[in-house]
């Protein structure tokens, strides 16, 4: 076999790879959403709620509960010394109207232990200061008590948008301090362990390795309640 097609025979290789993986990736949106409804009929001693959207679904990583809703339950399973049942209320694609309209009111069949939610990203995408602001502020006094509200991650993928997530922060955070909730530095905690490891194969959403970084994230909080 000649250099020249041994090289063209890599390239095919990786490109089979490539998208066979995003082919997986874009079925783990039916079969995470499905993971996560038959999990939240097991019971436990505490009640974890996670709001959201496609990375609460744990889209990107290899397994549904090695997104940072699993990791962070397994946390708190280890910390508080008793089993967490876990309802992921979260939907792929969602903004934030999306979950004002369909997920906080299911919270009203739970009395949560924790609860954690990372909304926004789907909103930049045709990012409008005025409407996120005023989205925002109509969210956050529907959130349950202690909920850590996350701020949004670095973009370090193919997607970039640094004024708009700038913009979104600031919003974020001025909320969530005025409405006593803690946040999550998920833009700290991305930035500073920026990779191209850190992301799946449509690199956009976050790799196992991604998500261990945002469970550090929300955990920073969560370890304080």
């Amino acid at each position: 076999m000649s250099r020249l097609t041994l090289i063209g025979f890599l390239v095919v290789t990786l490109i089979l790879a490539e998208v066979i993986s995003l082919l997986q990736l874009r079925s783990s949106l039916t079969s995470n959403a499905t993971y996560w409804h038959n999990l939240q009929s097991q019971p436990g001693e505490l009640t974890y709620i996670a709001l959201g959207d496609s990375a609460a679904q744990g889209i990107g990583a290899s397994r549904p509960n090695n997104g940072y809703v699993g990791l962070v339950a397994a946390r708190l399973a280890t910390k508080t010394g008793k089993t967490i049942r876990v309802v992921n209320l979260s939907v792929s694609g969602a903004k934030i109207q999306d979950v004002i309209q369909q997920q906080i009111p299911q919270l009203a069949g739970y009395k949560p232990d924790f609860v954690t939610i990372e909304i926004g990203a789907n909103d930049l995408v045709s990012f409008n200061a005025t409407d996120f602001k005023n989205s925002y502020r109509q969210l956050a006094p529907l959130l349950p008590r202690g909920t850590v509200v996350a701020n949004m991650p670095n973009f370090g993928g193919r997607i970039k948008r640094v004024m708009a997530v700038q913009a979104a922060n600031k919003i974020v955070a001025d909320t969530a301090a005025a409405h006593n909730l803690p946040m999550a530095d998920l833009h700290t905690a991305t930035k500073s362990r920026e990779s191209p490891f850190n992301y799946a194969a449509d690199f956009f959403h976050p790799s196992n390795r991604g998500y261990r970084n945002w469970a550090d994230a929300f955990w920073i909080e969560l370890n304080k309640l």
